[in-house]
């Protein structure tokens, strides 16, 4: 007869299997058979003789999802992910700083400031948890509200609450439209809902910004900053100069596995206004740069200086020459 410890570890891994057969909405999308992996591993979940042994077996049970939202947390709060996408950075905080000290920037937070490019308004935002918040933001804006033109910094920014990302949006819009669209598994007995089902923002606050804007934009976006990047680009006045975003936006919850652990599962899965996935997939530029910063001054930031050219273009200060080889433009 299997052990108390033993079948302490067999709960647990029926519980996180059960509610993942209940909630997660993209098993079909990322082509995984969740029964045919729950016969797998529940037999090495039988043979776990320590938390350790169980925690390993649901994190190889989890990894083929290859879903940065799922991951589980160790009774001292530390998180044990099941996924590392490879992340093709195109940010360097020392080059970065470097280029900030000629913008009179100023840190409000590590992830959130502001400053003055070429002439043109700079936003700096690596965060959309506390304290960037929507009063945050909308104090920045009015600030920034004569500027003719503003560069928004979201190449680093991972996610948090894609409310204040969305709120944020709706300064840019002079219209309501449909921001993304989500996609969330249903319970048998609801009927008459459209899926996907679609998130609306419009025009909030006694003004809109509709200068020229340049969104900067990387794989170390992920999650909020996916619906932001995927919002803004769909407004006439907003170009989106950087790599495609990461590609992770599943809005997850978190369950208790047992024994001080937790667990976290997606809710949803999320589409771009253009009803393509964003997930596994990102939102990509309208200009999409190579990173090559070796071939420019270690002080200068070549996206942000990108950034100030095109908005120049935008003003009608000067042409940028079509073509260039670092370049390839998209269309929107």
């Amino acid at each position: 007869m299997a052990s108390a410890l033993t079948r302490s570890f067999v709960e647990q891994f029926d519980t996180l299997w059960a509610r993942f057969d209940e909630v997660y909405p993209s098993f079909a999308y990322k082509q995984v058979d969740w029964r045919a992996q729950r016969a797998v591993y529940r037999t090495r979940a039988l043979g776990a003789r320590s938390q350790d042994e169980l925690i390993a077996v649901l994190v190889d049970m989890l990894t083929p999802l290859h879903d940065l939202h799922v991951w589980l947390v160790d009774p001292r709060g530390q998180a044990v992910p099941t996924f590392r996408p490879s992340v093709r950075a195109n940010f360097e905080r020392g080059r970065w700083e470097s280029a900030m000290r000629e913008a009179s920037y100023v840190a409000h937070h590590r992830d959130f400031g502001e400053g003055t490019v070429g002439g043109y308004a700079y936003l700096y935002i690596g965060s959309w948890k506390e304290p960037v918040t929507q009063d945050a933001l909308d104090l920045v804006l009015a600030r920034l509200r004569d500027a003719p033109g503003l560069i928004i910094d979201v190449r680093t920014n991972a996610g948090g609450t894609d409310q204040t990302a969305l709120a944020f949006a709706s300064r840019f819009t002079t219209r309501t439209f449909t921001a993304s669209y989500v996609a969330i598994r249903m319970d048998s007995l609801v009927r008459n809902i459209e899926m996907p089902l679609a998130r609306t923002i419009g025009p909030r606050g006694g003004w809109q910004f509709t200068r020229p804007v340049v969104v900067l934009s990387g794989r170390g976006g992920f999650s909020a900053t996916e619906s932001f990047v995927a919002a803004m680009r769909t407004l006439p006045q907003v170009t989106v100069v950087g790599d495609t975003t990461g590609g992770a936006s599943g809005n997850p919850a978190t369950f208790v596995l047992g024994n001080g652990w937790r667990f976290t599962v997606p809710r949803w899965l999320e589409f771009g206004p253009d009803k393509l996935p964003i997930e596994g997939r990102g939102v990509a530029p309208h200009l999409a740069m190579r990173w090559d910063p070796a071939s420019y001054d270690s002080a200068r930031d070549p996206l942000i200086d990108a950034a100030v050219g095109l908005l120049g273009e935008r003003n009608g200060v000067y042409l940028i020459a079509p073509g260039a080889p670092h370049e390839t433009r998209v269309q929107r």
